[in-house]
């Protein structure tokens, strides 16, 4: 069986414990027969049937407080200013063709470049993709032209999307086994989590010659950050040999981590910087780049004489007007204020709790990304499942890692709530047998 790293699986003999114990309705079955069966997807856990505020709902009749919502629900789902946003401007101008722009694209543009990070704010442009992936592909593009070097460093285990480009930058066996060529020029190397390893990056990028280096600067998967010295020493070394620092913020960006960008945390600016998912307010897919103004015109082939990627609905005034609800809603409720104090609170109060639990590792956190590392990756399944049973749904990361994203606008009451089941899952699951070796 494949290293499943990104997320949990449903080869898995837990998986299976849960399809003896759900018959299956018309539609998950009428799902298995019509779509390719892959080990993240189909065939399905069970059919939602309504998803608001940081609750899904199942035909099954369960009621999930959802935290894991494949980061897109800062806002929770259906949120009332986002669909009130969607709904106003497909009623006055719902697509805009290539060639053209439209008043709510450049809004959106305007408004990430005057929130952006250090010295990219009111120094950046953007441009404007359907999805993640795509924006990753983007980004190598702009570092590929202004250097005209075609050479990647990235890291063992990240994940940057499943395309094939984005995939090949991707350092899980997951997203690459049987898809043979991949992307020439990556070389993958662990992360910088220690002085060994940042040696051996800075002395990659002093020694050949890379047009970029693509990081999360927080795993979103795991939660696990580098630190200020790792990035400001890989910065440093970017920055002497000309190499493009990306951030990939798809999964952590929007206040996630308690900032509004990732990339505050690590104490330096990217010249490129990558988002989606939150960014359409768990609606609309709607993704971006956001990179120094600089790389429009410079390198052996400018930007600015290249078609990057003139995307169907690359300015799609619908998912702009959606992105730009989600981010005035999240600054003028102060959410990314309240996600670094819920999530501060939430570590004091449980961290403890979880960490005297058997089986349990480690706990991170950096405003709502909570992570509870386990020794044994079937207890991490086991624990999943029974959390599910008990109505809270989250991601299984790095194979051990259990990862809750609630959304940023979580009532206390309801983060407590699901603190408490999860000890109850980890505790219920700890002693049971392992079917490693059966």
């Amino acid at each position: 069986m494949i290293k499943i790293t990104e997320g949990d699986q449903n080869l898995s003999e837990q998986r299976a414990e849960w399809a003896d114990e759900h018959t299956p309705n018309a539609i998950v079955e009428r799902d298995a027969h019509y779509y390719y069966h892959q080990v993240l997807s189909s065939p399905c856990l069970d059919q939602i049937v309504a998803a608001e505020g940081p609750y899904i709902t199942t035909a099954s009749g369960r009621r999930l407080l959802d935290f894991h919502g494949n980061s897109v629900h800062q806002l929770g789902f259906a949120h009332p200013s986002v669909i009130e946003a969607i709904e106003r401007q497909m009623r006055t101008l719902s697509y805009c063709t290539r060639r053209y722009t439209n008043d709510r694209a450049v809004e959106l543009a305007e408004l990430l470049v005057t929130t952006a990070p250090g010295s990219l704010k009111d120094n950046a442009r953007v441009l404007l993709t359907p999805s993640g992936s795509a924006a990753v592909g983007i980004a190598l593009k702009i570092a590929f032209a202004c250097t005209g070097c075609h050479r990647v460093i990235a890291f063992n285990d990240a994940f940057h999307g499943a395309t094939l480009d984005a995939a090949s930058l991707s350092g899980q066996e997951l997203f690459r086994n049987g898809m043979g060529p991949m992307l020439p020029g990556v070389a993958h190397v662990p992360p910088p989590s220690d002085e060994s390893s940042i040696d051996r990056i800075v002395s990659m990028l002093k020694e050949d010659r890379y047009a970029a280096v693509i990081a999360e600067p927080i795993r979103a998967t795991t939660v696990r950050f580098a630190g200020q010295h790792a990035w400001r020493r890989i910065h440093e070394a970017c920055d002497q040999t000309g190499t493009l620092l990306i951030f990939d913020e798809i999964p952590t960006a929007l206040g996630r981590s308690g900032m509004l960008w990732a990339s505050e945390h690590t104490g330096i600016t990217p010249d490129l910087m990558v988002i989606g998912k939150g960014l359409g307010g768990g609606i609309f897919p709607q993704a971006a780049v956001i990179g120094r103004d600089g790389l429009n015109d410079t390198g052996p082939t400018p930007v600015c004489q290249l078609a990057l990627g003139h995307y169907t609905h690359e300015k799609s005034p619908v998912g702009a007007a959606a992105a730009i609800a989600t981010i005035n809603t999240i600054l003028g409720g102060q959410l990314v204020e309240r996600a670094n104090l819920l999530g501060s609170r939430w570590k004091s109060m449980y961290a403890d709790r979880l960490l005297a639990l058997p089986g349990v590792r480690e706990v991170r956190q950096l405003g709502l990304m909570l992570a509870v590392e386990l020794a044994d990756p079937e207890h991490a399944d086991r624990a999943m499942y029974e959390s599910l049973r008990k109505g809270l749904s989250f991601k299984v990361g790095g194979g051990k890692t259990l990862v809750l994203f609630p959304p940023l606008n979580i009532e206390t009451a309801l983060l407590d709530q699901a603190s408490e089941t999860l000890i109850d899952a980890i505790t219920h699951t700890a002693n049971q047998p392992s079917h490693a070796n059966d």
